[in-house]
């Protein structure tokens, strides 16, 4: 009985490895993979570099609102900007197409806060106007959008560095209001002489951020993107008493925004669809 169980042991000694060997191996996890669909929340600070607001006129007489900027009454252009916070949401689709490098498009939609900014100009009235004028300009960006493609690098599985571009639009309000107490009639006493005009405005933007996938659906980003966006104007009239040339006399001013140029930095988290 002894040898039969000491043979036993032996046997099992050498079959073991064998068996051993013949065993399937735990498979490894699949390395993260950023494939897929996605949509996520943001918040951030925009701010405009600063940009020009030029102003042209027309009268039909001697004395309006074209001779006021003829005389320097009006400033012909002036230097603005503004600023704010935003927060909004967007969705977007990855291709990772080999370990290193990912692929994108994604879409973005923001309300902001960029709506305080003015310019306030008063000058002494030239030799047709006794009387300082005084004219207000309020530009404010009320929503911004952008729809992307995004290339990307990654330095390990988890943590992606990319560098984005594409369309960009939003909801801009440009507002216009003059001022002269003393002109007949008084500026101030016409609702058109302060009139404002909403618009949207189509551009571009670019820029790059970095991704960190926390688990295989949830990321956080920053990033930073440069947007500009089209040009904007806005007209006030002025009805004022007869002179010479006519016995009512119409005038009119408009004032452009060229080329708004805005700073965009915001932070960002992704679940990923599937």
């Amino acid at each position: 009985m002894k040898r039969l169980l000491l043979a036993g042991l032996a046997f099992s000694a050498l079959i073991m490895p064998a068996m051993a060997a013949d065993m399937p191996l735990k498979a490894l996890p699949p390395p993260p993979t950023w494939t897929g669909l996605y949509w996520g929340v943001n918040v951030g600070w925009i701010g405009s570099s600063q940009y020009n607001i030029t102003n042209t006129g027309t009268d039909t007489g001697v004395s309006g609102l074209g001779t006021a900027l003829a005389l320097g009454d009006i400033p012909g252009s002036i230097t603005v900007s503004h600023s704010g916070m935003f927060g909004g949401g967007q969705i977007g689709y990855n291709w990772q197409i080999d370990p290193s490098w990912v692929w994108g498009i994604e879409a973005d939609f923001q309300g902001t806060t960029a709506n305080g900014s003015m310019g306030t100009v008063a000058q002494v009235g030239g030799l047709n106007f006794p009387d300082t004028v005084t004219t207000v300009y309020k530009y404010e960006l009320d929503d911004l959008g952008t729809v992307r493609a995004r290339l990307g690098w990654l330095s390990s599985p988890n943590l992606l560095w990319y560098g984005t571009g594409g369309l960009a639009y939003g909801q801009t309000k440009l507002g216009d209001t003059a001022q002269c107490s003393t002109w007949a009639p008084a500026c101030q006493s016409e609702s058109s002489t302060g009139t404002s005009s909403t618009h949207t405005s189509i551009g571009w933007a670019a820029g790059a951020g970095v991704e960190w996938k926390l688990s295989p659906v949830w990321s956080v980003k920053a990033e930073y993107l440069y947007a500009e966006l089209g040009d904007q104007n806005n007209t006030i009239t002025y009805t004022y008493g007869p002179t010479k040339a006519c016995i009512s006399c119409t005038s009119s001013l408009t004032s452009t925004v060229q080329r708004e140029k805005d700073n965009i930095v915001r932070f960002g988290v992704n679940y990923k669809l599937f």
